[in-house]
């Protein structure tokens, strides 16, 4: 792999249409950190509807200038762990941040503590921040004095440390050693484990290749539970210092969502959705003709030779015309994404693994992914975009701070473009075969991904707090046994369980942003009755669509659901996405009997 300034600059992302220059970067932190302590001498007494209206509004754009230094300061350290320039702006960053923070954590016990006619009348006058005054009134009950609110923001660089640990540990120490198959030298590392090996039809290598990866793994399982275990003791510590029921009330006030919703999904998705994917694993085991099936395995395609190698510009082309339904201003984000260089694709030495999109308050977005010419990346494009677009519809109709939408609702745009994509190509497919191949890549990437990857890290984050709750302490071992029993129970006897598979827990850094986990799959099944709708419903259906794009975070979760028509206050919405991944996997075996393509 090229180290990162030996990329082709058409492969990234043009970062310098934030902050031209670290001149510029840091003369906006000076810049807001002034207009913050400015802020805090004119609005320490509020007492008229005028007063606060203005205070929400300069509040409000600080918030934003604050947003997108982050962005820039995190964002750019992604695509090269390796930079330490990059590293040290972070640092700096987040110092200066818990500086603001603490400038301005006065602001919402104050707004808390005003008159509740005064709040009512801001929120019937200026209804962009009704939704923001009644989170403020849930979180009353929970909120400290001033000396106590500062002490924690500026404690924030503190109690984020974990994240930056596991990052550090991860893509800073984490040495894997290339090795020989056949004569061919393996490059091992996290992209070509996670973008490659996993999913080698070669199956000597396959296996060769995970228990390689999970040896390395398995040095750091100590220092990784370390640092997770200080992230799960920091949550349960807030939880209990502000008053909350339990770290699980504490986690769940931030998106908005009752904990009856975050309960009743994780159990209806173990009931109900683990026998399909019991079968899928079997169709994979007799597709290739293996003696056993294995968790080395599950990554397996169906019929790989099939799969389809498409360049850069074509993606574009079939992302431009598949989520056209979606209207002209839609599609010319897309477009500029492409040709304002939103997208940084390049495959390079320190760029972590995965995919994100973030989407700052004062300019477009930008995408991160490693682009193999797979088809299936076509689809993390067309779902990353989508996060792209509603940010764009967001931050044009909202206040900075109401653009950014609960955790629970965010996987929505994201899917929805992304089975969108799917269906598009269903609609295209010339036979059976590539049907077949479309069918497989729904269930194989979309939905294995981000409802089974996701809701095994959901259902082991559960076992933890629940532990945490119980006042035990946890190391490693206690770690691996609780990924390793949630594998069981899903997989059951379909998957036997390689050594190293309890490990997989150290693979994510989900664990270090609340409870975000489960939230895939409360995104995926909204996103999969919104994708029917774009595709089979009328202009109507779509136009509603883009209104809740616009909505931002102006709502919460629940209440933007039914916007769009996806009622999530009951388990029904679930229960028929998961009836419609037992039935594209029922065809796929079909198919596959069809095409005598079992061995």
């Amino acid at each position: 792999m090229k180290k990162r300034s030996e990329v082709d600059v058409k492969e990234t992302w043009k970062i310098e249409d934030m902050y031209a220059s670290d001149e510029v970067f840091y003369k906006e932190i000076e810049d807001v950190k002034t207009r913050a302590l400015d802020f805090s001498k004119k609005y320490k007494n509020l007492s008229s509807v005028e007063e606060v209206y203005k205070s929400l509004k300069e509040y409000s754009d600080i918030y934003g200038i604050v947003g997108n230094l982050g962005t820039f300061a995190g964002i750019s350290m992604e695509v090269d762990t390796t930079d330490e320039h990059m590293s040290k702006r972070y640092a700096k960053f987040c110092d200066e941040e818990s500086k603001i923070s603490g400038i301005l954590s006065f602001y919402e016990p104050a707004l808390a503590k005003i008159e509740k006619n005064i709040l009512t009348e801001v929120g019937k006058e200026h209804p962009e921040f009704t939704y923001f005054i009644e989170k403020i009134e849930k979180k009353q009950a929970h909120l400290l004095g001033d000396e106590a609110e500062a002490v924690l923001a500026k404690l924030s660089p503190s109690l984020d440390a974990p994240y930056r640990n596991y990052n550090d540990m991860r893509y800073g120490d984490m040495d894997f050693e290339n090795f020989s198959y056949e004569g061919e030298e393996i490059i091992l590392n996290h992209n070509t484990f996670e973008e490659y090996l996993e999913a080698d039809p070669r199956t000597d290598l396959r296996r060769e290749a995970f228990k390689r990866y999970h040896d390395v793994l398995r040095k750091y399982e100590n220092a990784d539970a370390s640092v997770y275990n200080t992230q799960v003791s920091n949550e349960k510590r807030q939880a209990d210092i502000r008053g909350y029921e339990s770290v699980f009330h504490y986690l769940l006030a931030r998106q908005d969502v009752d904990f009856d919703i975050y309960e009743n999904q994780l159990d209806t998705i173990m009931e109900k959705l683990a026998p399909h994917m019991r079968k899928y694993a079997t169709i994979i085991k007799k597709h290739y003709g293996l003696e056993k099936m294995t968790y080395a395995d599950l990554k397996l395609g169906i019929d790989p030779d099939y799969e389809i190698e498409v360049d850069i510009q074509k993606a574009r082309e079939y992302i431009l015309d598949g989520l056209s339904p979606l209207g002209k201003e839609y599609v010319s984000y897309l477009d500029k994404a492409f040709s304002d260089r939103w997208i940084d694709y390049s495959q390079n030495i320190g760029k972590r693994t995965g995919a994100f999109c973030a989407s700052p308050y004062n300019s477009h977005p930008f995408i991160m992914t490693t682009y193999n010419s797979g088809m299936s990346q076509v689809m993390t494009l067309a779902h990353e975009l989508g996060h792209a677009c509603q940010g764009i519809y967001s931050n044009a109709n909202q206040e900075a701070l109401l653009a950014d939408m609960s955790m629970y609702f965010v996987e929505a745009p994201s899917t929805a473009n992304e089975i969108t994509m799917e269906r598009y190509l269903l609609n295209r497919a010339k036979d059976k075969r590539e049907r077949l191949w479309v069918l497989s890549t729904m269930i194989g990437k979309t939905y294995y991904h981000n409802f089974v990857t996701h809701f095994l890290e959901a259902s082991f984050q559960r076992d933890v707090y629940r532990a945490v709750e119980r006042g035990e302490s946890l190391g490693a071992s206690d770690f691996n046994k609780m990924f390793k029993e949630n594998l069981q129970k899903f997989w059951q006897d379909a998957v036997e369980l390689d050594e190293g598979s309890e490990l997989t827990w150290m693979r994510q850094p989900h664990y270090y942003m609340g409870l975000y986990p489960y939230t895939y799959s409360a995104g995926l099944t909204i996103g999969t009755i919104i994708s029917d709708k774009i595709v089979n419903g009328d202009d109507e259906d779509r136009k509603r669509w883009i209104e809740v794009l616009k909505m931002g975070g102006s709502k919460g979760p629940i209440d933007l659901a039914k916007a769009a028509g996806v009622d999530m206050t009951t388990t029904k919405a679930l229960e028929e996405a998961i009836a419609f991944i037992g039935s594209i996997i029922d065809e796929i075996d079909d198919l596959l009997t069809e095409l005598d393509m079992y061995k």
